[in-house]
Parts: C-alpha cells; structure tokens; sequence
C-alpha cells in the first residue's frame, strides 16, 4: 500500500489498482479456506483442487503456439499475458470484497431490525450473502488461474521448457488402463 502524505490528510493508493502481479493479487484475494465452507453452506460447485496446475497446462499450451522468433516481442506477450489474468483475477477479488462487505451491511441492519421488518432485511440479507458467495467463489477462481498462467509465464521467461505439473498425473496415450 502506497500512502501519499498532504497537508492534513492521508490518501491511500491499494498497490492492486496500479500494479498486476502476485503480491497485488495475494493482498486481495479471499481466503481459500472459506471456500468448501461457502460451497458446502450454498450448495455450490466445489472448486477443483487442481486449477492451478490445470490453468498452468492450459498456459504452457498457449505460449507453445505463440511465435517466439523477435524475442523481445515474445516476452512482451508473455508478459502481457501474465498482466492481464492477474488484472482480471484483482479486479474480481476486489468486487468479491465489495459484495461481502454489503452483505455484511445488510445482515447487521436485519439483525438490528425491529420484529416488523426483519423478515424482508432477513431475506434481503440472505440474498446478498449468497451472491457474495458466489461472487467469492468466483475470485478465487480467476486468482487461481492467475498463478497457473503466471507460472507458465514465468518459467518460460526463465528458459525453462520442460513442464513437470504438481498434482496432476498424466499418462501417455498407449499407457492408459
């Protein structure tokens, strides 16, 4: 977080809505472990244990295809490619934060809400908690492709060609049982 001092105030510029790498998207991005509980309280699709090492996949794939013969255009598109998961996965992180805390809102006013009006803000309430949910689940999502793309990226940027998926168990074609 970036603070920029003026005469009698402090006005806070978050890192993450200028800057589209790892340690922006770590200081937004919703906790994981919530994420079975959220799935489990709203019925909701469990997110896979292996996205990460899927979206690297996926990644290593694209890069392949991509023409590397001008090498500084090369690393520019990687680069690029890395930027802009990391700037959807932030920009979904930072909505997921502003849906939860209007849930929170909402949930404290049905909380403090006379008998007569509970049961609408109590509705309302729920409703917002599941959107918020889902909007979570949907942060986490992104942010986990965001580290699969970034680590294919990444690697290459290295020279690293070779591909050794952590978790992910692959065989060859004829091997298969």
């Amino acid at each position: 977080m970036l603070l920029t001092y003026t005469d009698t105030n402090v006005v806070r510029f978050p890192r993450e809505l200028r800057c589209f790498d790892l340690d922006a998207l770590i200081a937004v991005e919703p906790d994981i472990m919530q994420a079975d509980q959220l799935s489990e309280r709203y019925e909701l699709d469990i997110l896979p244990f292996d996205l990460i090492d899927v979206a690297e996949t996926e990644a290593r794939e694209r890069i392949a295809a991509l023409n590397a013969a001008d090498a500084a255009a090369f690393q520019a598109t990687l680069r690029r490619m890395s930027a802009q998961a990391f700037a959807r996965a932030i920009e979904l992180c930072i909505h997921a934060k502003k849906v939860d805390a209007r849930a929170r809102r909402l949930r404290r006013q049905a909380d403090a809400a006379k008998p007569a009006e509970f049961g609408f803000l109590n509705v309302c309430a729920e409703d917002a908690e599941r959107t918020a949910a889902i909007a979570t689940l949907a942060a986490l999502t992104e942010a986990h492709r965001a580290r699969g793309i970034d680590a294919a990226v990444s690697l290459k940027l290295q020279g690293c060609d070779r591909f050794f998926p952590f978790g992910l168990v692959t065989l060859p074609a004829g091997k298969r049982g």
